[in-house]
């Protein structure tokens, strides 16, 4: 009868345990406060084309800057516009890389490749428009780098800018000292 009880009680267990991946637990080990990504509108029309990635060779010894313009119809404002530009100054790593930014079709976050870290930290800039932010408290909006782990790490930055109006969300001058997921939260 016990094995019975057991499996049905792990199955449950297991299934409630394995949330969304919108959930991020904070770092802080309380428990008391999930963050969740700010989400993006969906699409107007069926597409194959779920995240947009631009790449570009960059050059560590001078520095440079990989941009990123993308527009989709869809959402509340009837458009979705995400514009970022990432800067790198002379020195910030060694040799010749490929830097990759693909923006998440989901949720407000991008991830970067490859994995690394830099001498002195890439700006990162990246506004989007046409979000439906019902719901969003701008007094917990966070630009955070999230990571595998589920600990996420706010991000200095020089301000986050959000208009209910257009459905803005910015954040300015975010300094990345390395690769991996960032994104908003609430």
């Amino acid at each position: 009868m016990k094995k019975i009880f057991f499996f049905p009680v792990l199955l449950g267990l297991i299934m409630f345990g394995c949330g969304q991946e919108t959930e991020i637990q904070s770092p802080d080990g309380s428990g008391n406060r999930n963050h969740k990504w700010i989400g993006l509108p969906s699409r107007a029309s069926a597409s194959t084309e779920m995240e947009v990635t631009q790449s570009q060779v960059i050059s560590g010894a001078n520095g440079g800057t990989l941009n990123l313009n993308y527009t989709y119809s869809g959402g509340p404002f009837g458009t979705v516009e995400v514009t970022s530009s990432l800067v790198f100054l002379p020195g910030s790593f060694s040799g010749n890389k490929t830097i990759t930014e693909t923006v998440d079709d989901e949720f407000c976050y991008v991830n970067f490749g490859p994995a690394m870290n830099f001498n002195s930290p890439a700006i990162y800039n990246i506004e989007y428009k046409g979000v439906d932010l019902t719901g969003v408290d701008p007094n917990t909006v966070q630009f955070v780098y999230a990571a595998s782990d589920g600990s996420i790490q706010v991000i200095p930055n020089d301000g986050i800018t959000i208009n209910f109006n257009t459905g803005t969300l910015k954040v300015l001058n975010a300094r990345l000292s390395h690769f991996s997921r960032y994104g908003f939260i609430n």
